[in-house]
C-alpha cells in the first residue's frame, strides 16, 4: 500500500507557496512542489502546466494538495481573456483532477470575493465581487464546489480565503525602507485599507489546516482593518524611524487609480478559529515577521 502522507504544493514558486513549503518542511513533512520551470525539476519539484491538455498526476505519495495559483493581476483580469480561462476553467480543472485522484485539496481564494463593503464577512457569507479578478475567483470557487459535489468529495475540500500577504519584499515596504535609509519621507495612503498577514503566518496556518484536514470555507486574516498610514507608523516605530518621515496623503490626491479599494478588508474567522485554533494575526505580529525578514 502506497504511503499517502506527503503534501503537494501546486504553485510552489509563488510567495504563498514558498511559505507553505517552508512551513511543512519545518514540521517534518515530506513535501512536493509544482513548477512550470523545467530547468528546476528535481525529486521534490514536479512539472505542472495548467494550460497543457495532458492530465497531471500527483506524486503517488501525496495525500494532500494545496492549490496556490491564479492569474492575480487586476489589470490583466480586466483585459486578458486568458486570465478568466485560467481562474475559472484551468485551475478548477486541476482541483477536480486532484480530488478525483483521491487527494484532500485546499483551494486558495481571496477576500475580494466579498467586495469590501461589509465588515468581517463570515466564512459562509454571500459574495459581492466588484472587480474582474474577484468575480473570476468567486466563479472559480463555484466551479470547484460543483466538481467536488459531483465526485462526492466535499469532505476532502476546503476553500481558504486570504487577505493581503506581506513580507519584506512586497510593495511598498522596499521603497519605504530605501527612503528612510536616505532620511527621506514616504507618502502612505489614508484611503487604502487592508488587513495584512505575513507569509510566515499564512505558511504555518495553511500547514495546520492541512494537518487537521478541515473541510468547508476557511479564512486567514489580519486582526484589524488598517490604513497604509497606520501600517507605516507601526513599521516605523519598530525601526526607530521618526514620524516626521511619514507624510500622509491619499490615492486621490496623488491621482493614482487603485482597482480594489475596500472599505473593509478583514475577514471573519469565527469558524476557522473554532475548527483549527488559528486566530487572526495582530498588526504587531505582522511587523515582527517583517522585521525578521529585513534582518535575514
Amino acid at each position: 500500500m502506497t504511503d499517502k502522507s506527503a503534501y503537494l504544493v501546486v504553485g510552489g514558486d509563488s510567495l504563498v507557496g514558498g511559505g507553505v513549503v517552508a512551513a511543512l518542511e519545518q514540521r517534518g513533512h515530506r513535501t512536493f512542489a509544482s513548477t512550470r520551470r523545467r530547468d528546476t525539476l528535481d525529486p521534490k519539484r514536479v512539472y505542472l502546466d495548467f494550460e497543457s491538455e495532458q492530465p497531471f498526476r500527483a506524486p503517488a505519495e501525496a495525500g494532500y494538495a494545496f492549490l496556490i495559483a491564479a492569474a492575480t493581476n487586476y489589470d490583466r483580469c480586466e483585459t486578458d481573456p486568458l486570465a478568466k480561462v485560467i481562474n475559472v476553467e484551468l485551475i478548477p480543472r486541476a482541483v477536480a483532477s486532484l480530488l478525483e485522484q483521491g487527494l484532500f485539496v485546499t483551494f486558495v481564494s481571496t477576500n475580494s470575493v466579498f467586495g469590501g463593503e461589509q465588515p468581517w464577512p463570515h466564512e459562509d457569507g454571500a459574495h459581492a465581487p466588484g472587480i474582474a479578478y474577484a468575480q473570476q475567483k468567486s466563479d472559480g470557487e463555484k466551479v470547484v464546489l460543483d466538481a467536488a459535489a459531483k465526485l462526492g468529495a466535499l469532505d476532502r475540500l476546503n476553500i481558504v480565503r486570504l487577505t493581503k500577504i506581506m513580507n519584506a519584499g512586497v510593495s511598498p515596504v522596499p521603497a519605504w525602507i530605501a527612503a528612510w535609509k536616505k532620511n527621506q519621507p514616504i507618502q502612505p495612503f489614508a484611503d487604502l485599507i487592508f488587513a495584512p498577514i505575513s507569509v510566515k503566518f499564512v505558511g504555518n496556518a495553511l500547514a495546520t489546516i492541512g494537518e487537521k484536514r478541515v473541510s468547508g470555507n476557511l479564512h486567514l486574516s489580519g486582526a484589524a482593518n488598517v490604513s497604509y498610514i497606520e501600517f507605516a507608523q507601526a513599521l516605523a516605530a519598530r525601526l526607530g524611524v521618526s514620524n516626521d518621515l511619514i507624510h500622509p496623503t491619499t490615492s486621490v490626491e496623488k491621482g493614482i487609480h487603485i482597482a480594489f479599494k475596500p472599505r473593509f478588508s478583514g475577514l471573519g474567522m469565527t469558524r476557522t478559529t473554532e475548527l483549527t485554533g488559528i486566530e487572526p494575526q495582530p498588526l504587531d505580529r505582522l511587523v515582527d515577521d517583517l522585521i525578521a525578514d529585513l534582518r535575514d
